[in-house]
């Protein structure tokens, strides 16, 4: 409580901020004022010319890089995302150049509230299933980010997302670059090459998606170029955390619907190169992790071999699921990873020192707090 100030003050709060938060709770008892965090970033995007990337997955990688880029030359935007830039590690700041970057959440539908002036749209599936989005299919999914293109000035979507947006939403621009094989991982687009530093196809297509925004602002390809290669990436967005005590690299990613499981798992094949991908996966949300266990499965098969931990429950009440995390590693019979339910992070952290060896990459999958495992298994 001692951290909500007195009046005159208005607090903001998230979706996963209930009322009976204790701060939000002191705030009523103290009269204040209360502001959606949604409710917010619409005053702010009234402010700017506005630059909002929404879609199932990427969006905070794609805001987060697209700020980067612009930043890099001279733009100076504004910018909001959901994850820490690693560094400065900030996840906003404001900039004297009237753009503002924001990732737009369709969650639960907020960002049909934002004054949008170029829409990016990276791609169209479905989350969020009784989530509080009212989404019971993809078609749903497809509706919002419709509308949501339809309102802005510009609208830039990938080729995934225009398969579901053209037959609604006129005037897209549709990114569809050009992938070259081989090491590193370069792209062509508009006659020009590109390379990203952060490892998986999906990254290339996001880096596409950006490269179009950036062009069209201003900024040269030469410029483009060098502020790709440049990008700190996110925190908990495949991020290094270090080496075990046998030389197995520890990775750290938010990915929490099948989709981003599996690019993340592409990716960590790619770094890996001949060693072993060893993946821990925490579960995010009861609803998700049921409506979805087939694809989890599917996802996870990509790794040698693979540990579930108990479902992260967030804003769910585990008193109303029951074993929704063992019947996942149960069903896995068969698959092709070697997958058990974990015992524990302890047990855990001691399997995976003993199994993993270098050359080995260890996946540490989840928006909960699968990420605290890694300050056990780093050196």
């Amino acid at each position: 409580e001692a951290s909500v100030p007195d009046a005159p003050a208005e607090i903001v709060f998230s979706s996963a901020v209930k009322p009976e938060n204790i701060e939000r709770a002191e705030a009523v008892r103290k009269g204040l004022g209360e502001l959606h965090r949604s409710e917010l970033l619409t005053q702010i995007t009234s402010l700017h010319e506005t630059v909002a990337v929404g879609g199932a997955h990427g969006k905070s990688s794609t805001a987060a890089l697209l700020a980067h880029v612009l930043s890099w030359c001279g733009k100076d935007p504004s910018y909001v995302v959901g994850a820490l830039l690693r560094p400065p590690g900030v996840h906003a700041a404001a900039g004297a150049g009237g753009t503002l970057v924001i990732e737009a959440d369709e969650s639960d539908k907020s960002l049909l509230s934002y004054h949008v002036h170029t829409a990016v749209v990276t791609n169209v599936d479905l989350d969020h299933v009784g989530d509080g989005g009212g989404y019971r299919d993809i078609a749903d999914v497809a509706k919002v980010l419709e509308e949501f293109a339809a309102r802005a000035h510009v609208t830039v979507v990938s080729s995934q997302a225009a398969e579901h947006l053209r037959p609604h939403v006129s005037n897209l621009t549709v990114v569809d670059p050009e992938l070259i094989d081989g090491e590193p991982m370069r792209f062509r687009l508009d006659g020009e090459v590109y390379e990203v530093n952060q490892p998986g196809v999906h990254q290339m297509h996001n880096a596409a998606l950006v490269v179009y925004v950036a062009r069209a602002r201003g900024c040269s390809a030469a410029d483009i170029r060098t502020a790709l290669l440049s990008f700190p990436g996110l925190a908990r967005r495949f991020e290094l955390r270090g080496k075990t005590a046998s030389g197995a690299r520890v990775y750290d990613d938010y990915a929490h619907h099948p989709v981003e499981v599996a690019a993340a798992l592409a990716a960590a094949r790619q770094v890996a190169g001949g060693g072993r991908v060893l993946a821990v996966f925490q579960p995010h949300l009861f609803s998700r992790t049921q409506q979805f266990q087939t694809e989890f499965l599917d996802a996870l098969s990509a790794a040698d071999r693979a540990w579930v931990e108990p479902v992260y429950p967030a804003r769910e009440d585990p008193a109303q699921w029951a074993h929704v995390a063992e019947s996942l590693a149960t069903d896995a019979a068969g698959r092709g990873p070697v997958m058990a339910m974990s015992r524990g992070r302890a047990d855990l952290a001691g399997q995976l020192g003993r199994v993993a060896r270098e050359g080995d990459v260890v996946m540490l999958i989840g928006a909960g707090d699968v990420n605290t495992l890694a300050e056990v298994l780093v050196t």
